[in-house]
Order: C-alpha cells, then structure tokens, then sequence
C-alpha cells in the first residue's frame, strides 16, 4: 500500500453547511422537464431550507424556481403541463401555491389555519385534493381574508401554546408520535379546493386519519388509507379505501393487509399498493373495484422501501410504485444488499422482477415518465447527493435471486445503466476540495456459517507502515442497512486517524426475509456476534487498522446494541450510545411504536420477566467501557428516560459516563436536528474517543 498524497483537505463538522441535498425530482407530462427539490443547511438561521429547482431533462439549463419562506415541497404538474402546485410556508403556513411556467405567477390557493398535506391534481387540472387536520366533530378552520400574515404567524404559536398548557386526555393505544409529538384532537381529511378560485370543500369526515391519497384516471374516486382503531398505529398504515370525489360514505377495498402508497394503473383497471408489515413488505395490485389480491414481488429476495442508513438526508419521503403507460409494469424502489435500486415489477408475467436502475448507490426518490426514463435522486459513497436521468437499458438490467444466508455476499457492480445524464451540479464545488474516502466491501463467515456484509473505511491520508486505532459503527433499526451512501460523520471520524467499521448483522434489511427476521427474538445474540465477528474479519484484513485500540458507537438499535456490548465485553477503549435502549419494560409502555414494534421484534414473548432478559440495564453492573450517552430530548421512538436510567445507574456506581443532551430534537437527529446540535453532537463524539485513546 503506497503512502496517499493529496492537497485535498479533510472533512470537517462545518461541511455541514456546504452540502446540498437535492430530493423528490418530478417529471412533466411530456417528459422534458424535471422539478426537483434542494435542501441546505442555514448558519444564519440555524435552520434548514428547502427550495424548488426546474431542469430540463437534458441537464443543460436550470434555474430555482422558488426564493421565498423556507420550505417548499410537494410538488405536482398540471395535466397540461403548464403550471406546477406546490406546498410552501412562505406565508399564512403551509398552504398550496400555484406556479405558473410560462409567465412566472404565482399565488396561494388555499389558507387553512392548521395547513394541508398530500396533495394532487384531478385529471382536467381543475382540482387539488389535499389533507388538512380537523378537530372531530367540527368545521375546518381557515384565516380571512382579513388576517394578516403576521396574525398568522402569532395563531399557530398561540394556539400551540394554549394546547399545550391545556389537559390531555386519551382513551387510543397510540396517542403520540416521534417528531410531531402527543397527538392533538385532529384527523387527517381529505378536501378538494378549486384552483381558479380557492373555494373548498371536506370530501372525507373520518373518525380516523385518512393518508396518501390517490385519484383515478377518470377523476371519479379517491383512494387513500387509513386505520380503523386507535389502538392501531398510524405508522404501519390502514385499510383501503376509496371515495366518491364529490364525498359521501367510503367503501372499503381491501383489509387483508396494511396497505400504504395505493395508486391506480393508467387504464384504471388496477390498484397497485405495498402491502405487509415492518419487515416484510409485498407489491400488491387488486382490481379497482375490490376482490382478491395478486402479489408481484413473491419471488423478489429483498425489501420494498429505502432502507440505507445515513445522515445525509433532510426529509425521507416514501415513494409510490410507478406505472408504465401501458399498464405493463410497475416500477418500485427497493432496498438490496446495500444499495436502493429500482426495479421493474410485470403485470402480465406473474410478476416477473428485473432491476433496471441500481449500482452502488442508495437511491432515495425517484420519477418515471411511464415509458422509458427514470429520473433517481441518490447518493453514493463519494457523493452526498445527485439527480440524474437515466434512460432504461435493457443489457444492463439484472434479475436479482434469492440468496442462501451462507453464499458469499457479492461486492457490487458499478452503476447502472451507464448513459445517465446529470440533471444538477450541486456539491461538486465542495467535493472538488474534500479528500473523501470510498469505503471498501468484504463478506464475511459469521455464526453458523452466515456471510455478513462488511464495509472499512481508511483513515484519511492512510501511511503505510502505520496503525490506526479503529470506531465500529452500529445501524439503527435493526431492519435498516449500512450501504453505499456517503456518510458524513464517518468521513469525519476517517479524518481525525480512525478507520471505520460498519456491518450488516442478521436482522439488516436488504438480504432477505430469512436474514431480516432472524433477530427476532433473538437481541444481543448472534447479531452481536456478526457484528464482534466484522471486527475481528476486519482488522485481520487490514493490517493498518490497530485491533487493540477500539471503540464503538451506534444509534437507536445500534445505541441498544452498544449497550449490550459494555454490558457483556470489555473489548472497547471507549464507546457512545445514542438514542438508546436499556430497559424494554419500560420502552414498551414509553415508546410511541410499542407494543406492537416489541410484540414482533420479541415473538410476541413481552411479559416484563422476558424484556428484562434482553435489557442492558439489566447488566449495568458489568459495565467499565467509559461511556458517552447521547440523546434527542425531544425522542419519542427511543424516549429519553432510556438513556436517564443507563446514566443514572452507571453514575452510582461510580464508573466514567457523560450525558450529552441535544435539544429541539427527536429520534431522527442523525438527519435533522438543528444545524448547530448536529455539529455539537459529532465534535463531542471526536472528543469522546480522542479523548481516551491508548498510546
């Protein structure tokens, strides 16, 4: 290995304010122009901003399409092809703005006091339908036209406030949610508001929320999903259920399974949702009247939805499976052995799968103009995000298989297909300065003759000769996946000497039911052994990397696991548990996805004698790895008091810990905690490990 000389700089923590994620492209009607979305971080504000960019599908002009208020999403096309509509808290809230391509106009469409979500154009352009939140029982509420933006602005605080400060009384299992808090007295419903004029009307007056919904070709009826109970959590989705455009009672299409991003096939023959639970998911299509069900994706290996791990995201939308125009297939975004590839599902042929856009890259969102270009917002392991147009190719298509847990896991082929055409130039400024370093892949034997899938990163600016102490870095999930996706915080850690180690254990999503599930029941056995195993696979592979100098850190699964780790081994200098759980008897009265998350991870066996077997807290007294604890305040998914009960006790006992809190925050902080929490969390983190490194 030959010494790296470069005069490319490191990466630091304020990059953060360099990088541009670019999101949710959206393809015109005709095909030769893409909006898409660009997210920045803002040192000025301490904010994020999101705007719209127009590119025509060449790349070869494009210009911002939006300069006001902070967050501008959602975008959808005329049918004609003319305007775009769009959600913008650019005044009176979120409301719905119309855009005009040809003269530049815009105006706002709507003004709902507690703003609208969802939305999408009718056939004939004449409607958007959207969903507002309404209190049972009552009207929806809207500002006059006597209101002020400034008034605006003040309701929304002061009605917080007052509902905040107010009794909060719940009979439903499920009264609260990790980054939008303690549920208010609201359902989501569907209106329909007249683009001329901005008139509205409810369609939908459920007792329940009613989320993603779609319209038929014809624009007769509205399909959306939603639970039937409190005692179910809106997160694993509903029943489906169409309307009548004009209102009235709904009609239930289809209960058999949870049922999230229907949508009609263009003839309006078919109805194509995912279907499924946490952990397995199904492409599914049933006739547009209701009946029986026919699974497209029987014979697809992997996961239906995007799964990487990363901290180079702003907002992580779900993407609706795509039709062709001639009803032929469907198009789906789907999480396999490290990348998110979008693959081609057949109507006609029992379901027949072919990957046509895949590589070593995550994808993320994506656009199909229904014949023959796809349209994939990405990143890949040296670059923090791209948009691109790629014209199908069908030599370079795969059909991905089945794979046996002991067959080794293949290191990925390059991107595919090759003719992709960049739509935008954003972050190739900053990487023109940063020595970024590409991870390496390697398979591994694990327990009971496993392969596990293993990635290293060196240590920037690597000499040979020399050794370097080592981070093992842990997923959260665990039905999530490392994979090949730039990772800022790793990239800093690789700047500051440390080569860095992060696996795919059993229970990661991307390489299988069997490998998904086989955790299950099973937290803190032979996944930790996978995930020791990766470390010992890892050091022997490498001979810079120093097996006597390792600390480990993870999040949300990865800080359980971390817990469990210095509860059960003494092999880290240091570590840092983030978001963290220790004690599942409390988590499952606590945590806004229990029950029903512990009821599946832990076989349905979650009577407290049980839970407390697999807690960390359990072992506390076992612990003497010095230990940094951080944890969002505001975490409702992992709550707080998990990582108050670790700290406390260790604490007492006299061991090294810190408690590190970040503020305004929820579970998801990795991706979008304040821009100043988010640079604090990852140079305590540096501290943390420099700080107790061995000689």
């Amino acid at each position: 290995m030959s010494t790296l000389t470069s005069t490319l700089r490191t990466v630091t923590s304020e990059d953060l304010y360099k990088f541009q994620w670019p999101s949710t492209p959206v393809i015109s009607p005709d095909g030769k122009q893409v909006v898409y979305e660009k997210t920045i971080a803002k040192k000025s504000t301490n904010g994020y901003e999101t705007h719209l960019w127009l590119s025509d599908i060449s790349g070869q002009s494009r210009k911002v399409l939006t300069s006001e208020g902070n967050l501008n999403t959602s975008v959808i096309w005329s049918p004609d092809g003319k305007k775009i509509a769009y959600l913008s808290n650019e005044e009176f809230g979120t409301q719905v703005w119309v855009l005009s391509l040809e003269s530049g106009e815009k105006k706002r469409i709507s003004q709902f006091k507690r703003g609208i979500s969802s939305i999408l154009y009718s056939p004939d352009g004449e409607t958007i339908y959207g969903l507002v939140p309404v209190k049972l029982n009552e009207e929806i509420e809207v500002f006059q036209e006597r209101d002020s933006d400034d008034e605006a602005k003040q309701w929304g605080p002061n009605d917080h406030i007052a509902w905040k400060n107010a009794p909060k009384r719940y009979s439903g299992l499920y009264y609260k949610l990790d980054g939008a808090g303690l549920k208010k007295n609201l359902k989501l419903q569907l209106v329909s508001i007249d683009v001329h004029s901005g008139t509205f009307s409810q369609v939908t007056n459920s007792a329940y929320d009613v989320t993603e919904p779609a319209i038929s070709p014809d624009g007769k009826y509205l399909l959306f999903s939603s639970i039937s109970s409190d005692n179910d959590n809106i997160l694993y989705k509903g029943e489906l259920n169409r309307i009548s455009v004009q209102g009235g009672e709904a009609e239930k299409l289809y209960d058999a399974s949870k049922v999230a991003s229907p949508s009609y096939s263009p003839d309006g023959k078919w109805i194509s949702f995912i279907g499924g639970d946490m952990v397995h998911q199904q492409l599914l299509i049933i006739p547009a009247d209701g009946g029986e069900s026919i699974s497209l994706s029987d014979d697809y290996p992997d996961t239906l939805a995007d799964l990487n791990y990363t901290d180079m995201r702003y907002i992580k939308s779900y993407v609706k499976p795509q039709w062709s125009k001639d009803n032929r297939f469907i198009y789906a975004l789907t999480t396999h052995q490290g990348t998110n590839e979008v693959v081609r599902f057949s109507v006609s042929e029992n379901g027949s799968q072919t990957t046509v856009v895949g590589g070593q890259r995550a994808i993320f969102h994506f656009a199909y103009d229904g014949d023959e270009t796809v349209v994939a917002a990405y990143s890949s392991p040296s670059h923090p995000g791209k948009i691109t147009a790629n014209r199908i190719s069908e030599e370079e298509s795969i059909v991905r298989t089945i794979r046996n847990v002991t067959d080794i896991i293949e290191v990925y082929n390059p991107i595919f297909p090759k003719n992709e055409v960049r739509i935008d130039d954003c972050n190739d400024e900053l990487l023109s300065e940063l020595n970024v370093v590409e991870p390496e892949t390697f398979s591994y034997e694990s327990v009971d003759g496993w392969q596990i899938q293993g990635f290293m990163l060196k240590p920037a600016n690597v000499e040979t000769g020399k050794k370097y102490p080592v981070l093992l870095e842990i997923h959260g999930g665990p039905h999530s996946m490392y994979g090949y996706t730039y990772f800022h915080q790793m990239q800093l850690i690789s700047a500051q000497g440390y080569g860095v180690v992060f696996t795919n254990p059993r229970g990661s999503s991307g390489f299988g039911r069997e490998f998904t599930e086989a955790v299950q029941g099973d937290y803190g056995g032979k996944d930790m052994q996978d995930i020791l195993n990766g470390v010992k696979e890892a050091v022997t592979r490498y001979d810079f990397l120093d097996g006597e100098r390792v600390a480990v850190n993870g999040l949300s699964y990865g800080g359980f696991m971390t817990n469990w780790l210095v509860t059960h081994t003494d092999r880290f200098f240091a570590a840092i548990t983030e978001g963290c759980i220790s004690n599942w008897v409390s988590f499952f009265g606590t945590s806004d996805i229990a029950p029903g998350f512990i009821s599946q991870e832990f076989l349905g066996k979650t009577d407290p004698e049980s839970l407390w077997k697999f807690s960390p807290l359990a072992y506390v007294e076992n612990v003497q790895t010095p230990l940094l604890i951080v944890h969002a305040e505001d975490d409702l998914r992992c709550p707080i008091e998990q990582a108050e009960q670790f700290y406390s006790y260790i604490k007492r006992q006299g061991k090294e810990v810190e408690f590190l809190r970040i503020p305004n925050a929820s579970h998801v902080m990795l991706q979008n905690a304040e821009p100043e929490n988010r640079i604090a969390r990852v140079e305590a983190m540096v501290d943390w490990i420099n700080t107790h490194l061995p000689e």
